[in-house]
């Protein structure tokens, strides 16, 4: 058997949106790998390891939006909220770099319905439901663990088809290549 160490040093001395950078492609690398697994061998595709796909992607793109802030804000800290919500950190991306060449689509991100003519109670009423529906199903833990964190089941219908989720990943792993280029060597 041979042998490989491979070792931090490697990227030890880029600055640190590159290494989050490099930790964002290994993730969505090894979500791409693993989700074209369970595609083809179908025998061995379930539910827990389509979780994992599906939270190394929100992973690697949580840290490729990490590492575009931080090259333009290198002294910028993630904690609490705002450290794992793609929606926010999307959002500070999105006033960091603005315009139609910087445009990366997030996926696991909450789309608001257009309603028509809506009573302001009704619309008062569903903010409350999704904050608080968001609040009880964290996105960046809800692929990670089997249940929340008081053990109790999440709340909601989970499913994942690794054919379709592939896609996905290919168009994360395109944006950020194609994004690569205009914010870190550009």
């Amino acid at each position: 058997m041979k042998y490989q160490m491979v070792h931090f040093s490697e990227i030890e001395s880029l600055r640190a949106s590159l290494q989050f950078l490099a930790f964002s492609e290994a993730y969505l690398y090894s979500a791409a790998r693993l989700c074209a697994d369970l595609s083809e061998f179908s025998e061995e595709s379930t539910y827990p390891r389509g979780a994992v796909v599906l939270s190394l992607t929100f992973h690697g793109i949580e840290l490729f939006l990490k590492a575009a802030i931080l090259e333009k804000l290198p002294d910028k800290q993630f904690s609490g909220k705002f450290g794992h919500d793609l929606e926010l950190l999307g959002k500070r991306y999105t006033n960091l770099y603005p315009g139609k060449k910087f445009v990366f689509e997030i996926p696991f991100r909450t789309e608001e319905a257009v309603l028509v003519d809506p009573d302001p109670r009704v619309v008062e009423e569903l903010k409350l439901f999704i904050t608080e529906h968001k609040r009880a199903t964290p996105a960046d833990q809800l692929n990670r663990y089997p249940r929340d964190i008081d053990g109790k089941p999440w709340d909601g219908i989970y499913a994942f088809e690794p054919n379709l989720f592939a896609a996905d990943i290919a168009k994360a792993q395109q944006d950020v290549a194609r994004l690569k280029d205009l914010i870190f060597n550009g």
